[in-house]
């Protein structure tokens, strides 16, 4: 677990298009473990973009304070992923349990792409800590 002295803050968004709300609800409950003071947006749904599988995402994004380094929140986030079923073969077949993308850390814009994307937009137009 992390301590209260955090001095990062994080932007994330989460997604799933396979038993979703089972899958958040399980990375909801790990996240929380290591990062305590973590706020959650609204689950929105979203069609996917450039995938075979027709199947609706659930996505939801998030803001947490840490003081470990980049590195180890993102270990912690793959770590979660994997633990709900993520594989590279369910990935290319469109299937995804669970995707975690730290989209920031502190200032810096890990994924500028992302942040283009319809449904990071629509998860953060659905969070009352933006």
């Amino acid at each position: 677990m992390c301590d209260k002295t955090a001095s990062h803050t994080c932007l994330l968004c989460m997604g799933s298009n396979l038993d979703a709300l089972l899958h958040l609800k399980n990375a909801e409950e790990a996240l929380q473990h290591f990062f305590p003071d973590i706020e959650w947006g609204g689950i929105v749904e979203t069609v996917p973009e450039k995938m075979e599988n027709p199947q609706p995402f659930l996505n939801r994004a998030a803001r947490f304070r840490t003081s470990l380094p980049m590195t180890e929140v993102r270990s912690i986030l793959k770590q979660i992923e994997q633990t709900n079923g993520r594989t590279p073969e369910s990935k290319k077949e469109g299937r995804i349990p669970l995707d975690i993308d730290l989209l920031s850390y502190d200032q810096q814009v890990l994924k500028p792409e992302d942040w283009q994307k319809e449904y990071v937009r629509l998860a953060f137009r659905h969070a009352s800590f933006t």
